[in-house]
């Protein structure tokens, strides 16, 4: 892996089709790990094994394979973005494993230092630094949340070796904390509908900080009131920030965030590149959300449940069978008849990531199958726009398995500037 951490001087796509092949390798090599019993560290940690598995990550857990492999390759595409993300930033990248502990069960979380109340935590002090959560026998979309933030936490601290602004710091580990696994790509920018209709309650009806109030906000008093709508109005700003006009401020965000990291204290690095008028500000950031229309980013999450979908439909015809539609792909995919690969083959997928893009292929749009060489599947969405999921077959394993979205209209919508990561 050592050759990923190391190959910013290749393109984003040569990059990408590294950590693709090496985690698609890698499978096999997780599962025949040396298990190790974790010497007594600061934390306890004696019942734990070590899986030093390929990747960004040495995990110390106490779950069964099956959870630690998803983890496993999950995560991996997780912190590829958390990479790209910061190497954009400050250049550079994390070179050493990361330390991951994940445990069973909350009993053992705790008892070996987990946050009382949390399911997944960042910590550090002067022998190191730790991401600890919860894997339990089910992945929720919750925990996976938790674990993708907090994981941001950990990254960022191990890239710039301190933290970023509090309400930057929490706000981007919540965009992280959003984003989504197809099987092949982790997708940011996704927006909630839930959450979406939060955001504009809570502006609507004041119940955040003013947004110089949110950035003067000190880790000690964001850590004294852990309050929901904090995390949901940094994670606003930074979505306005990367998105708004088609990305106008995403250039000028970084410029303060070098800044910061260069030795200059938040406020003025602010003041140097956004100025001194918060109102302004606030204006803009309030007339983005209260105009932002509702679900506006149905095209990105239907592509993200197409995408997940192809690669079940990929591997499929990889195991020679074959369907006339989309209906009946679906109809084996919900019954059971399917083929797919079984753990621990190295083209095994989480049976509930299937489960879930089954569940979701319902509400976003129609599907069919378009035949000509290699099968597309095909989700129509309501307003008519098609999302159009392709794969190729090498050596036996599907490759290049992505989305494209055909409009209707010629209007700029969401999928247009919204960011994919480690597509």
């Amino acid at each position: 892996m050592v050759q990923v951490l190391n190959a910013w001087c290749m393109t984003k796509q040569e990059r990408l089709k590294v950590i693709t092949a090496v985690l698609a390798v890698a499978g096999v090599l997780l599962m025949n790990c040396s298990l190790h019993a974790l010497p007594k560290d600061n934390k306890g940690s004696i019942h734990l094994k070590i899986y030093n598995a390929p990747g960004f990550y040495v995990f110390h857990t106490d779950v069964g394979l099956k959870t630690l492999r998803q983890i496993w390759l999950r995560m991996n595409f997780v912190a590829e973005a958390y990479q790209q993300r910061l190497h954009a930033i400050f250049g550079g990248a994390v070179t050493q494993k990361l330390p991951f502990y994940i445990f069973k069960n909350s009993h053992e979380y705790y008892s070996d230092g987990g946050m009382p109340g949390s399911a997944g935590v960042f910590e550090y002090n002067y022998t190191g630094q730790w991401l600890m959560a919860i894997g339990g026998r089910h992945m929720t979309h919750q925990r996976w949340h938790i674990i993708q933030h907090e994981g941001f936490h950990q990254f960022t601290f191990a890239f710039i070796h301190r933290f970023l602004p509090a309400w930057a710091n929490e706000g981007t580990a919540e965009f992280f904390g959003e984003g989504l696994f197809t099987g092949s790509s982790f997708v940011t920018g996704w927006i909630p509908p839930y959450r979406e209709a939060r955001i504009k309650y809570e502006i609507k009806h004041n119940k955040f900080k003013t947004i110089h109030a949110i950035r003067e906000m000190s880790y000690r008093r964001w850590n004294d009131a852990l309050m929901g709508t904090n995390y949901d109005e940094a994670w606003s700003m930074i979505y306005f920030l990367a998105y708004a006009n088609h990305g106008r401020y995403a250039v000028p965000f970084t410029q303060y965030l070098r800044l910061y990291r260069e030795g200059l204290d938040a406020q003025t690095a602010w003041e140097r590149i956004f100025g001194n008028n918060d109102l302004a500000f606030q204006r803009l950031y309030v007339k983005y959300w209260l105009n932002m229309p509702p679900n506006a980013t149905a095209e990105l999450y239907a592509g993200v449940q197409t995408e997940a979908l192809t690669n079940f439909l990929a591997r499929a015809c990889i195991l020679k069978q074959r369907f006339d539609s989309a209906q009946s792909f679906l109809s084996a995919a919900r019954n059971g008849t399917l083929k797919v690969y079984h753990f621990p083959n190295r083209l095994w997928l989480p049976p509930n990531l299937l489960k879930h893009a089954l569940r979701e292929s319902r509400h976003i749009g129609t599907w069919s199958i378009k035949r000509s060489g290699l099968p597309q599947l095909i989700c129509t969405m309501p307003n008519g726009t098609q999302i159009i999921g392709s794969f190729q077959i090498a050596d036996d394993r599907p490759v290049g398995v992505k989305v494209t979205a055909k409009a209707t209209s010629t209007k700029t919508g969401p999928w247009s500037y919204l960011e994919t990561v480690a597509r």
